[in-house]
């Protein structure tokens, strides 16, 4: 049973720490505590990560914090803060056996109501990570109970470092890296394309301008809504939530809003983060106009209309550097097959980040064939399991087993 406050001791030598690393646990109802503790150590790191801030922690705790039964870790170092992470504990069913397990980060749902985070990272100075990754984990693996520990969709150098902590302990990690495909608004520039759909493959330049051209006839001019308030994003959520569920119905699958908490934190990050705009490269509202600077945790909310027919709705991050994270989209159906909304919808969208004066579009991990189609460059994110204990190693019989009958 984890008490409401416990210290571990890194003791294992580690040429790269100078200084013991200390690991303190935080109750979640000692929520105010940590977020005062979190927001100076954001502060002082001047940080500049989205799924490490305390508005990301904080919006996903108050829909989620009653189910995943969160600890708050922070490093001590020098007798001063060095680090932070969320440590979320849940069980998880597999080949019919409960599994305990632990997660880093915002992860640890109920499948059915997944969000799914991806881009995952600790809050520590890049020079500390190493020391406070190898703290962190020998206290998971000392202080909690547990039959998995899940990494989900880490940032390669940080899962990596907890990877290489897990080593130094005993602790190994079955690891799948899979692909983050963006298009990078620059590196098409450097090419000489000056509108995005001129740097695709020429099937997508194909697809999408005959599309473009369908629309426009069978449903009449072009209008981009780009949200700048949130009961205008309100109303596109609400159509894209709308859309993505019938389309997902079409196929007899749940898709990603079938719990009202799912949709309820939806509108929460409406609440919690700044619309992004970009006019000048400013956020709306911010103190930032007429720079080039992106605030950290921003949304960027987009509808593209013909006439009075919706194509599609998108829903996204953008990062402190101007990098927008595709996240959840609605699109209709339609008869004809000639007309593609997602990616009429993705290619509009980009051409207008890219006047807005972002920097890259990325369509996060997951298999997709669009994904290939639109974009021009490859990104890494990490998921990791260790295991121990009897039921994980009957899962892992139990896959390997699987695993060499699919080779037959």
């Amino acid at each position: 049973m984890l008490q409401e406050e416990q210290v571990s001791q890194q003791t294992h030598t580690d040429e790269t720490v100078a200084t013991p690393v200390l690991i303190e646990l935080m109750a979640y109802k000692r929520e105010e505590e940590a977020a005062g503790r979190w927001q100076d150590l954001e502060q002082s790191l001047n940080n500049t990560g989205l799924t490490n801030s305390w508005t990301w922690i904080k919006t996903w705790l108050d829909i989620y914090g009653e189910v995943v039964e969160p600890t708050f870790a922070f490093g001590i170092q020098h007798g001063q803060v060095m680090g932070a992470a969320l440590i979320t504990k849940a069980t998880h069913k597999m080949s019919g056996l409960p599994i305990p397990a632990v997660h880093l980060g915002t992860a640890g749902e109920p499948r059915e109501e997944t969000t799914a985070v991806e881009y995952n990272q600790l809050l520590v100075a890049p020079e500390q990570l190493e020391g406070f990754a190898l703290a962190l984990v020998e206290a998971l693996k000392q202080r909690f109970r547990w039959s998995q520990f899940r990494l989900n969709g880490f940032m390669p150098e940080h899962a990596k470092a907890l990877i290489r902590g897990g080593s130094k302990i005993d602790l190994q990690f079955q690891v799948k890296e899979r692909e983050s495909p963006a298009f990078d608004f620059q590196k098409a520039a450097n090419e000489g394309h000056k509108e995005v759909v001129a740097a695709l493959g020429s099937s997508t330049r194909y697809n999408i301008r005959r599309s473009l051209r369908l629309f426009e006839s069978k449903f009449g001019a072009q209008q981009i809504e780009w949200a700048e308030t949130s009961e205008q994003a309100r109303d596109i959520v609400s159509e894209l939530i709308e859309l993505h569920q019938k389309r997902w119905e079409q196929v007899k699958e749940p898709g990603a809003f079938q719990s009202e908490r799912v949709k309820r934190y939806h509108n929460a990050l409406i609440d919690a983060l700044k619309l992004w705009v970009g006019e000048k490269g400013a956020l709306k509202g911010s103190d930032l106009a007429g720079s080039r600077k992106h605030e950290q945790g921003s949304l960027l909310i987009f509808r593209l209309k013909y006439g009075e027919t919706t194509v599609g709705c998108l829903f996204s991050f953008v990062d402190k550097h101007g990098r927008v994270m595709f996240y959840k989209c609605g699109l209709p159906l339609f008869d004809d097959n000639k007309l593609k909304p997602g990616l009429v919808t993705h290619a509009v969208c980009m051409e207008e980040c890219k006047r807005r004066g972002l920097r890259v579009y990325d369509f996060l991990a997951g298999d997709a064939i669009y994904k290939d189609q639109l974009s021009n460059v490859d990104g890494k994110l990490i998921w990791a399991t260790a295991g121990r204990g009897p039921r994980a190693w009957v899962i892992d019989t139990a896959k390997q087993v699987r695993d060499m009958l699919a080779q037959r």
